[in-house]
């Protein structure tokens, strides 16, 4: 156990036993099966179909196996397909939190098609293969399945189709992160330039997520600072354990850190960051 979860450990921990994304469309896609397997090859080596019903597509992954006393069972990823109307508050809710989502929303509201791409068996993985292999795999997959967006509503942000193929895995530039990471803003009810601003996504792949509850400050330096340190705490996992002090806005701002209870939902363990009095919450002192 981490050392910030002993003195928190009957909270949940935000951890993400199956990992899933939903694909939003007009119509119901043609998926050819074999043409799939070819492109998630691809990105991802060794790969092989071991179920093909109606509804749901299964791949096995042999370069991602996890090691048991009796077994070696290869990590799998499901595409199921669903005409069922999408979920209209978790689109909500990814909708309210997508920043960078600048196409119509009426458009994806009205899909009556969805896709949803689910890892199996990953739980084991080290985190950053677990990363990868998502990434690489849902990447391939959209390639070939048009969509008009991507729900991944366990970080609660849509993104278009055209957004995710910008990010392509094989690039140097390619960022791990996508989609599985994002932070969040709220408005305080009745205090005005008061927030509490969070990442989700951390926290699902086992790490810590982080939070800031502050006034008259600007928000969008706050986000860069959350992201900043969610991108370092995905490099760098252990140093959560004793982190007690981050760079604020400017050089010399040195903001006291402690592990908390989430203020926004899901529950789970976070790094709350404290911005100082003069920027802090009333509640705070």
């Amino acid at each position: 156990m981490k050392k910030y979860r002993e003195k928190l450990k009957n909270v949940a921990d935000g951890f993400a036993e199956t990992y899933s994304v939903e694909l939003y469309m007009r119509e119901q896609p043609i998926i050819l099966e074999n043409k799939l397997l070819e492109n998630i090859k691809k990105y991802c080596g060794n790969v092989e179909i071991i179920s093909n019903q109606d509804t749901n597509i299964t791949f096995s992954f042999t370069d991602y196996v996890l090691e048991y006393k009796n077994a070696s069972v290869p990590v799998s990823i499901m595409i199921s397909m669903s005409d069922e109307e999408p979920d209209g508050e978790k689109l909500k809710r990814s909708l309210e939190q997508s920043w960078n989502y600048d196409k119509d929303r009426e458009s994806i509201k009205n899909c009556k098609i969805k896709v949803i791409v689910t890892d199996l068996m990953a739980i084991g993985l080290e985190y950053t293969k677990r990363v990868e292999l998502f990434q690489k795999a849902l990447y391939a997959i959209v390639e070939l399945i048009p969509c008009v967006g991507i729900n991944f509503h366990i970080t609660e942000q849509v993104i278009s189709r055209e957004d995710y193929l910008g990010n392509n895995p094989l690039n140097d530039e390619y960022d791990p992160l996508f989609g599985l990471l994002n932070v969040r803003l709220f408005n305080i009810e009745g205090k005005e330039n008061e927030y509490i601003m969070d990442t989700l996504g951390l926290s699902a792949v086992g790490l810590c997520d982080l939070q800031c509850h502050f006034k008259n400050l600007n928000t969008d330096e706050v986000s860069n600072i959350l992201y900043s340190y969610g991108y370092y705490i995905f490099d760098n996992p252990d140093a959560v354990d004793d982190m007690k002090a981050i760079e604020g806005i400017s050089e010399n701002d040195k903001w006291k850190c402690q592990h908390e209870v989430a203020l926004a939902e899901p529950e789970r363990v976070v790094l709350d960051i404290n911005p100082g009095k003069e920027f802090s919450s009333e509640s705070r002192y």
